[in-house]
């Protein structure tokens, strides 16, 4: 069976920046870079400034890996690549990264037409056929406008994996530009203020803020018709636009920048939908949307009368995208698999899984779009990562289950076997979290804590059932 041809489309800032003129890679920033102050300032001045001369600067490649340690888009690459899928990423025909200028607006006519141009080749390469689009984080708003105004893009592709979108917006890009917050380890590290002065300069980040939930603007309530609350003024949590609303932005010259760029992000992206209508009116290809839950993420931004900002964390998120902004789409072409962030085993051992793509259960997902088979009751559960190490702690586990198309399953129901007595119902709901007293359960000779999570649901035949072993360890 040949292999299902692949375009990539990674998140912000995840795509290495490049100065033609001299072959420097400026982000990541290099540790020569940071360690040295003429190159560091030469860096902050480059990635905030206007390119001179113009063009100067372009993207590279997806950043893989940070110093070689801290995997990026290579996690994912490696699953592409394995037996598994055989994908074979930097050279050949089957696969396209596309690197963008984050500096850049998410419709900018270069960053658009560099996606267009991933998928207008693999189909030349391929004869035709249709491409898969993986599309992460802000990837997701790159996708959307190309869908929304590229009739060729709707035409090439298949369909659409969406891992942590940003649907409805991210409430990290408020705090990004309010908050400055240093890249690297001193001494070889941007400060905060270095990192503020580049990133109010881009422009992909104000695209990334919720946008106006204003009488006929964007609609931001949920499919039940809850409000998203990702931004929200105080004491009564009305839902306000940031990008409008701009009583939270510092006074002088970054003031005056903040609301140029804000009101640009507003004028070019404007009224966002629930449902992608593709150009010329017809449907979105299908996507599949991943949405994880289980690390700690900015869920909610609180301004008060005088226009300070509180943010709001909680698990409700995959540590970058809000679950109920990752969720928001809807529609006939979408289904939504809420994925469980945390721990799950791994031949045996308690592996943390702190990237939404590299799950075990994403395996699932990724044969039903590469590799064609029939979507199934998609169930899973992974203890919370940080519960886990604290002995002190008792542990969330959180599970998911729902129908091949992101449905509720019929009378699902989880027993936790050795734990508790009773079953919890889900509902109607396609996830639930509950917490395990450590008292209640007892670690092996290795100290790893184990049990069975037995998850059934209704069937015409009966009732049909899925074991899931957890394991993790102090």
């Amino acid at each position: 069976m040949p292999k299902k041809p692949v375009v990539f489309i990674p998140g912000y800032p995840a795509s290495e920046l490049i100065q033609q003129s001299t072959g420097r890679v400026l982000f990541p920033p290099s540790p020569v870079d940071l360690l040295h102050p003429d190159r560091k300032r030469s860096l902050v001045a480059l990635l905030s400034g206007p390119d001179d001369p113009p063009g100067d600067i372009v993207a590279g490649e997806p950043i893989r890996d940070i110093l070689g340690i801290a995997k990026q888009a290579q996690s994912l690459y490696d699953i592409l690549r394995s037996n598994r899928y055989g994908y074979t990423i930097h050279s050949g025909d089957n696969f396209r990264a596309v690197g963008w200028d984050w500096r850049k607006a998410v419709d900018d006519p270069g960053v658009q037409a560099a996606a267009l141009a991933a998928i207008r080749q693999l189909r030349e390469a391929n004869g035709g056929a249709r491409v898969v689009v993986i599309a992460h984080s802000t990837g997701s708003l790159v996708l959307r406008r190309l869908l929304e105004t590229q009739a060729e893009a709707v035409a090439g592709i298949e369909r659409v994996l969406a891992f942590g979108a940003t649907w409805a917006g991210n409430v990290f890009a408020v705090r990004s530009v309010v908050e400055g917050q240093s890249i690297g380890i001193w001494p070889a590290e941007l400060a905060g203020d270095d990192v503020l002065k580049i990133v109010r300069n881009t422009q992909a980040i104000y695209d990334l803020f919720p946008p106006d939930p204003a009488e006929g603007k964007t609609r931001l309530v949920s499919r039940s018709g809850k409000p998203l609350g990702l931004f929200v003024v105080s004491p009564d949590r009305e839902q306000i636009g940031p990008l409008v609303n701009l009583r939270w932005a510092p006074s002088g010259a970054a003031g005056t920048l903040i609301r140029e760029r804000a009101a640009d992000a507003d004028r070019r992206l404007g009224a966002r939908t629930i449902q992608i209508t593709a150009q010329g009116g017809g449907p979105a290809p299908p996507i599949t949307n991943v949405v994880g839950w289980g690390a700690e993420t900015d869920t909610a931004c609180v301004m008060d009368g005088q226009g300070n900002l509180t943010f709001e964390t909680s698990k409700e998120g995959d540590g970058t995208s809000a679950l109920v902004s990752a969720s928001w789409l809807d529609g006939p072409q979408a289904r939504t698999l809420f994925l469980p962030i945390g721990i799950y085993p791994t031949n045996g051992i308690p592996t943390v899984h702190s990237r939404i793509w590299d799950a075990p259960p994403v395996l699932e997902i990724l044969d039903q779009v590469l590799l064609d088979q029939a979507p199934a009751p998609f169930v899973c559960a992974a203890a919370d990562s940080d519960q886990a190490r604290d002995r002190r702690s008792n542990v969330v586990l959180r599970i998911s289950a729902s129908d091949g198309n992101g449905g509720a399953l019929p009378d699902a129901q989880a027993q936790l076997r050795g734990i508790f007595a009773k079953p919890f119902a889900f509902s109607g709901h396609v996830r639930m979290n509950t917490e395990i007293p450590r008292a209640a359960i007892r670690p092996d000779a290795q100290g790893i804590f184990r049990f069975v999570t037995e998850v059934s649901w209704s069937t015409p035949a009966g009732r049909e059932a899925r074991e899931l072993v957890v394991l993790f360890q102090s």
